[in-house]
């Protein structure tokens, strides 16, 4: 993460994603989908506790309504929770802001769209978030944003957009998959990454068994 932040001027990024057999992450697009064992939940929560700041999209924000803290284990210091929102669309009554007292909510938008929905912005202000506004275009931007934050580690946990413009914007540098032995089907949310993550490709490839579930690991090789 540190060399992360000097050289490329980003944090380090991580992407983590829980799927079932055949590759999806929910039963179906906005469904609330918990697969993961108990193990597997802990190893999340270990993850969380390991870095600067975890974000999201704005549409796990609706799905979900996440708290974004780390339980269970020992964290040393708060963790940041950033959630990427160009439509401003985060409501100023999420349980994000209930639980201020672990660590400072960022809410990452566009200044257009700030100006465009004032009110909404004064609200989420109030509730205590800290709006971000970046100006340039693009997820790369928005994930650079976060240095002056002092976050060299960034944990993306969803959504399959997010994942999917942090894919195609190459800012991903290492992996965590969590496979579980549940079968979705073809009616369930397809998580989008795997048409770009060819896993033989990664570097310091790791499987590990939690409980019935598996954890794989990898960094994503870069030449630079």
């Amino acid at each position: 993460p540190f060399f992360s932040a000097m050289r490329r001027q980003r944090p380090f990024v991580i992407a983590k994603i829980a799927t079932s057999l055949d590759g999806r992450v929910a039963s179906g697009p906005g469904a609330r989908t918990h697969m993961t064992g108990r193990s597997a939940d802990r190893r999340s929560q270990l993850l969380r506790a390991e870095v600067d700041a975890v974000g999201v999209g704005s549409g796990t924000v609706l799905a979900d309504d996440p708290l974004l803290t780390v339980r269970h284990v020992y964290r040393r210091r708060p963790l940041a929770r950033v959630v990427f929102d160009r439509r401003l669309r985060t409501p100023a009554t999420a349980r994000l802001f209930s639980t201020l007292s672990s660590g400072p909510v960022l809410i990452v938008t566009t200044p257009a769209m700030a100006d465009a929905r004032a009110s909404h912005a004064r609200d989420l202000e109030r509730a205590g978030a800290t709006l971000v506004r970046v100006h340039a275009a693009g997820i790369e931007a928005a994930v650079a944003a976060r240095l002056p934050f002092n976050i060299q580690s960034l944990l993306v946990e969803g959504g399959t957009t997010l994942h999917e413009s942090a894919w195609a914007a190459g800012v991903i540098d290492a992996v965590r998959v969590l496979v579980t032995p549940r079968v979705l089907g073809p009616s369930g949310l397809p998580w989008v990454a795997w048409s770009r993550l060819s896993l033989p490709s990664l570097f310091n490839l790791r499987v590990e068994p939690c409980g019935p579930d598996v954890m794989i690991e990898g960094d994503v090789y870069r030449l630079d």
